[in-house]
């Protein structure tokens, strides 16, 4: 089985599937996302955009939310703000006030906002993301994000899946879980006891292209043991391959193209 993603160049990248029951559980979620037409164009290439227009994207997202709730619920940050790991910390944790605990335990916002509102929740958690990381850079992946909130659990099987070493233009699966996993907060300069941590127990259709191999997980083993954690969840230390991209040029190719005609699977 293979994924054909169209792009506005004309450039058509191919993914050949790994065959496996995982695999096959995750494509009928990614049918259901292709059949609703839910991606999310803006999402998926927040990976490639200037640290300015970033910013712009985030402080609209928080003007539009404390708009909708008619009081200034987050603060529009300042320029110190964007090299200090404070606010950002801050900014995850009204993100979850926002949004509720997990996706099974929304708040009445995210129930009764109209679309719009409910993406700028969004869009203040994914570019929170993409600024904390200093100094900012373009990444070397790309997230296919859809606009849904499907999810699936992960069984002890799948759990098996997850691997440490990732290569070069390989397609994993996305983080799909409120909160930072132990390997953000390792990345993010946070303890271990961070209250918004959370292991990955579910996944959805969004997929992650990566066009460079995965860093190595020495220095996050060796923080672990530093705080005492002598068992690292499976999840952790690897990401859950879903198969590889065909086109070894396929980088320089997808980051000329601003906008993708389509995906479908085949």
């Amino acid at each position: 089985m293979q994924i054909r993603i169209v792009f506005d160049t004309g450039y058509e990248l191919t993914v050949d599937l790994f065959d496996n029951d995982f695999v096959r559980r995750w494509c009928r979620l990614l049918d259901q996302e292709i059949v609703r037409d839910s991606l999310l164009q803006q999402d998926t290439y927040s990976s490639f955009i200037p640290e300015s227009l970033a910013r712009q994207c985030l402080e609209e997202a928080i003007d539009s939310v404390n708009g909708f709730l008619k009081h200034e619920f987050i603060s529009m940050p300042c320029a110190s703000d964007y090299n200090d790991p404070n606010f950002y910390n801050q900014l995850h944790a009204k993100f979850e006030k926002l949004t509720g605990p997990d996706w099974d335990h929304s708040t009445r916002l995210m129930v009764i906002a109209p679309k719009n509102i409910k993406l700028a929740v969004r869009h203040i958690n994914r570019y929170c993301h993409r600024l904390e990381r200093r100094p900012y850079v373009d990444q070397t992946y790309m997230r296919i994000e859809f606009d849904t909130i499907e999810r699936e659990l992960l069984t002890v099987d799948d759990l098996q899946l997850f691997h440490p070493i990732v290569e070069t233009n390989t397609v994993t699966l996305d983080y799909s879980t409120l909160g930072k996993s132990l390997y953000e907060c390792f990345e993010d300069g946070l303890s271990p006891d961070y209250a918004g941590l959370r292991t990955q127990q579910h996944y959805s259709a969004n997929f992650i292209l990566q066009f460079e191999p995965r860093q190595s997980t020495g220095n996050f083993k060796n923080w672990c043991t530093k705080h005492g954690i002598t068992e690292i969840p499976i999840p952790e230390i690897g990401q859950l391959q879903l198969g590889k991209i065909v086109d070894p040029e396929s980088f320089s190719k997808v980051k000329k193209t601003a906008k993708i005609l389509s995906i479908t699977l085949e």
